[in-house]
């Protein structure tokens, strides 16, 4: 939470961040609005009026090019309260910023860092700017369903049901080993992780057997669970080229980010579809 002091004012202004975040979408630039709660502390006048300002940063993310844009009220000067009241604050972004988020917070929390300056209106003997900084965590579903809402993305995520079964519970543990995989740039690994994850699949489903079965007939002429099986065992076979360097195939095989985004929630579905099976 920031403190804002104001000179040598004996009161002080709390800026908290929610988890509300707003995408409106625009012509390839789009109106990012955050949701602050502000309120006053220590001897001041109600409703005397300030002004937010700022930029907003992405906060402790591998690249230099962290800065987002500059932050405003659009609604004007805000009144202080001894209670929480409401700032909304608004940026830009493009499509271009959209994508890097995306690929920079790789399926974790958004954490941006606002860097806010209040100006009193009022009350102003003393310097009447105010600076500090907030840290804002955008959950991973809030600001995943704001990308939905514009259009620009789409997002799943896979609740793998628990389970006494050891198997598949070692298989949900790789499934949440291999995403902070992703998140570490890891992808390689990632996909082995995938790969292993469904082994509880394969023993479930009798998927070697069934498979096997399925290559004898024609592809149009196989039943739901022989295509079940032939999906299995393609996804076990291609992530299998993760863990082996096999001369002349596998050891040259390349994976990138979107690979292994591929290859986990892949695996995390087939997983998660065992609730149905003994």
């Amino acid at each position: 939470m920031a403190d804002f002091q104001f000179g040598m004012r004996d009161y002080s202004v709390d800026v908290q961040a929610q988890h509300n975040v707003t995408l409106t979408p625009g012509w390839d630039v789009h109106r990012l609005a955050l949701t602050l709660e502000v309120t006053g502390r220590g001897n001041y006048t109600v409703d005397a009026p300030f002004l937010a300002s700022g930029d907003l940063w992405v906060h402790e993310m591998p690249n230099p090019a962290s800065y987002i844009g500059a932050l405003h009220a659009p609604k004007g000067p805000v009144g202080l309260k001894p209670f929480k009241m409401q700032l909304v604050l608004e940026t830009t972004v493009t499509d271009r910023q959209l994508r890097g988020l995306e690929k920079l917070r790789a399926g974790a929390d958004l954490v941006l860092r606002a860097q806010l300056s209040l100006t009193a209106l009022t009350e102003t003997k003393h310097w009447p700017v105010a600076q500090d900084q907030e840290i804002i965590r955008i959950p991973h579903a809030t600001w995943s369903n704001a990308l939905t809402q514009l259009d620009a993305g789409a997002f799943v995520d896979v609740l793998i049901p628990v389970t006494t079964v050891e198997a598949r519970a070692t298989g949900a543990r790789r499934i949440r080993e291999a995403k902070r995989a992703i998140r570490d740039g890891r992808y390689e690994y990632a996909v082995t992780l995938a790969r292993a994850a469904l082994d509880p699949v394969r023993e479930a489903c009798n998927t070697q057997k069934v498979h096997d079965q399925a290559a004898k007939k024609k592809a149009a002429e196989r039943d739901q669970e022989e295509r079940w099986a032939v999906l299995i065992q393609s996804a076990f076979a291609l992530f299998s080229g993760a863990p082996h360097d096999d001369s002349g195939t596998t050891e040259n095989f390349v994976w990138t980010r979107a690979d292994a985004v591929a290859a986990v929630a892949t695996a995390a579905g087939l997983l998660a579809r065992l609730e149905d099976h003994p």
